[in-house]
Order: structure tokens, then sequence, then C-alpha cells
């Protein structure tokens, strides 16, 4: 059985999605199977993924769930006596339709009658489809380019844009003729100019950018001096005084491009304008002078970011998110048991934020900020996951969120982390951009010069 699990999954893929399945999405399902779930529990939890769940809202009638299976797998609706015996089944017996989905792609023995012609004809063309899925995977998972492109629940353009819908077109035209190596080439070959678009589209442009963030306005200079020592110890700004005014120069003449997924690695010291450079591109401060652009939407995941207050309830936290990024309450309950059941809080989930530990409150947080996939993700490594008996779902919870995004800025002092998710480095040095290049060139940069040694080592 083991071997024939990716053909399984590819069955799945088809049956809910009309698609191949992505080279991620195959090993992540294949990895459930070895921690004791089977196709069947696999099939139940691919009929709740927004991908499936989005469309059928258009038509929740059993009808239209039911001939839009049979599209996907056999490039026809229904017969009249399948159509009427599987919506009798869901009205008497209970029936789900990945009930529906598990008995057409894995069961040998039909339910139902149907026609001898027409069931070897449905057999060769799930067959084809099948094989066709399987090539298609194998050729894109050859491309990290393409392996990052094609996970359709986690990236605008292939989830909802022109590329997505020439793949799945592709598959319905496929019927009880064999489809070629050749013609799967073509087929890819064909998306190539609209994935360099893709690629190429800018994400963000910065161009003479400042931020200075003003401290406070006193008379006292001594008690200014006392007070900004300290700050600039920890930002790293350069201090701009006038006679009313003291200001922490952030950021200082910040010139780049970010193109459209691109993982960017943010390395400098405690201080040196990693997190207000990410605190820019968020929105959440807004620049001095210059000019910035921001084509993607950039999602914030910074210490201290998550805005709520103590007397919220963890219900009213998970609910004031979801229609932040929802902008409605449609499937807010299926959200709000993810959560609980990450973050394990039980039935603390009700009760005010306040009562919280520490602990608890960064569960919380946690798991309602990587609920969903975002197309931009800002990652400060000061932000907290939790207590130690949760640190370690997170930290896989964490690579998976990571992993799903289209562009990426990560913040962290783990090079093994950056290695592993970045491929371009910016190094920081007191509000300022002091090398930009290659991960493997900016971390040799930072380690050799003469503000390292200053800044860290001493």
């Amino acid at each position: 059985m083991t071997t024939c699990v990716p053909h399984d999954l590819q069955k799945l893929y088809l049956a809910y999605f009309g698609r191949p399945a992505d080279p991620s999405g195959i090993n992540y399902w294949i990895s459930t199977l070895n921690q004791s779930k089977n196709l069947n529990a696999i099939s139940v939890e691919l009929s709740r993924q927004d991908e499936y769940t989005k469309y059928i809202s258009l038509d929740k009638s059993h009808e239209f769930k039911i001939n839009k299976i049979y599209l996907n797998l056999f490039n026809r609706k229904a017969d009249f006596f399948g159509l009427n015996y599987w919506i009798k089944m869901i009205k008497e017996e209970d029936y789900k339709i990945s009930d529906i989905v598990n008995n057409l792609v894995f069961s040998k023995k039909k339910l139902y009658s149907v026609d001898p012609e027409q069931e070897k004809q449905d057999i060769r063309i799930l067959s084809n489809k099948v094989v066709t899925s399987e090539l298609f995977t194998k050729k894109i998972s050859q491309s990290i380019t393409w392996v990052r492109l094609y996970q359709p629940d986690s990236i605008k353009p292939w989830f909802s844009g022109d590329t997505l819908i020439r793949v799945t077109n592709f598959l319905s035209n496929v019927n009880t003729q064999k489809i070629s190596i050749d013609d799967i080439d073509n087929l890819i070959y064909s998306l190539k100019d609209y994935s360099i678009q893709l690629l190429t589209k800018q994400a963000i442009r910065m161009k003479d950018v400042n931020l200075s963030i003003p401290v406070y306005a006193l008379q006292n200079r001594s008690l200014i001096n006392r007070f900004t020592n300290k700050i600039v110890n920890c930002t790293g700004g350069a201090l701009d005084h006038s006679k009313k005014t003291t200001k922490i120069i952030a950021l200082n003449n910040i010139n780049l491009t970010i193109m459209n997924g691109e993982r960017v690695a943010l390395i400098g010291h405690n201080g040196s304008g990693k997190t207000s450079f990410l605190r820019l591109i968020s929105g959440i401060y807004l620049p001095t002078s210059g000019d910035i652009e921001v084509s993607v939407d950039v999602y914030p995941m910074l210490q201290k970011a998550f805005l709520t207050s103590p007397e919220l309830s963890g219900v009213d936290a998970c609910k004031a998110h979801y229609i932040l990024v929802k902008h409605n309450l449609e499937g807010f309950n299926s959200f709000l048991s993810e959560i609980i059941e990450f973050s394990g809080l039980g039935s603390y989930i009700y009760l005010p934020i306040k009562t919280y530990s520490e602990g608890m409150s960064a569960r919380l947080i946690f798991s309602i900020l990587t609920s969903s996939p975002h197309e931009c993700l800002a990652i400060d490594e000061g932000f907290g996951t939790g207590d130690s008996d949760f640190r370690a779902r997170a930290e896989d919870r964490m690579k998976q969120f990571m992993e799903s995004a289209s562009t990426l800025f990560l913040a962290s002092h783990s090079e093994e982390l950056l290695k592993q998710f970045c491929d371009r480095g910016l190094v920081f040095s007191h509000g300022s951009i002091a090398y930009d290049g290659t991960l493997e060139a900016a971390l040799n940069y930072y380690h050799t010069h003469d503000y390292y040694m200053k800044n860290v080592i001493e």
C-alpha cells in the first residue's frame, strides 16, 4: 500500500480540487500517514480545506457538490441514478462528500450499478488523469521556483489566477488517450512567461527613505541625555537634537528594491534597524522622508505587534483577528476549534487575557497569527512562542508557515534558520544598510567587518 500512496493522494487532489498535487502537499500528507492517519481520514481533511470549501460556497446544493466531483474525476456529471443514489445516502445515511469520494476513487465495488461501458471509460479517464498529475508534480518538483509557485492554497496568483485555471483546464481535457511527458513539458513551458512575470513583479521599493522617531519634548537636558543614552544603546540609532525635541534616527537613507518571491534575511546586531525596517514595510511606521512603494500585503509577526486588550477574552481576540483577515465570521467556529486545539488553552480561551500567564498569552498569539498562510511575511525573531512544552510544536508550525509564503523578510540571529529559508541578505548597521547581496556573502560581510567586532564580540 505504501508504494501506492502518491498515486492515491493524486486521486484525492483531483476529486476535490481538479488539479495535480503540489510536492509540498504530497510530502505533508505522506508524513501524516506515518502518524497513524489513513487515506480516508486525509480525504475528510481535504474536504475541509479552503480551496474546496470556498468553491462549493458558490452553490451548497448536494447536486452541485456531487456533479463537481464527477467532473473532476471523469469529465462528466453524475448519471441520473448515481446522483439520486448519493443524494439519498446523504439525507438518509448521513453520508458526507468524503464518503462519496472515497467510494469513487478507492472502492473496487461500487455501491450502485453503472453502465459497464461507462464504467470502463471512467476508469481509463481517471487513470490517465492520475498519470498526468504524477508527471506534472514530478516535473515541477525538479525546480525550487516551481515548488514555491505551485502552492495554490497559499499563493494568490495560483489560487485564483490564470495559471491555476490553465492547469485545471488542461486536466479537464484529459480523456481516454494517454498524455505524454512532452505534453506536460509543453504545459509547463506555456506557463513560463507567467511565472517569470510573477517572480519579477516588484514587491517593495524604497528610495532615499529615512525614519526618525521623536522621543519627547523636554527642557531638562540632563534628563534627556540620561534617557536617550539608554535608547540609543537599545536601538543603535543616532540622535538628532533640536531645541525642543530629541529624535532617534532609526533608518537612514534606505535604497533598495525587493522582487516578489525573494526571501530576504535581515542581519545585524540588536538595535541595528532590522525591526524598524520590518515595521516600516508592514505599515506600522510611516517614513519621515523619501518614497516607499509596497505592492504586496505584508503580514507582520513582530514582537508585541499583536494588539489586543487584556480585558478581552481569548475568543474575542480570535474573533478580532478573523474579521481582520476574512472580513466576516463565516467559518469562524472551525477556526476557533483549531486555535483551541493547537494552543492547548482549553476552556481558558473564554477567560479574559489578563488572567493568562505570559506563556499562555504567547501560545494564544502564536496560534492565531500562524493560523493561515500569507503572500508576504515580515518576521522578527523576538516574537515569542510560549513555554518549552509548546515550543517544539511551534517550531514545526513556524517552518511550514514560512515555507508557504511567496515573499519573506526574516530577522534572526540564527544563521541556520536564515540559511534554511533565505537566499538574499541585508546587513544593517546603525540604521543603514551596510551590505546587500547573497545570503552567504552578507553573512561573511557581517562577520568580518569592524562594526561586528565592536558591537557583538566586545
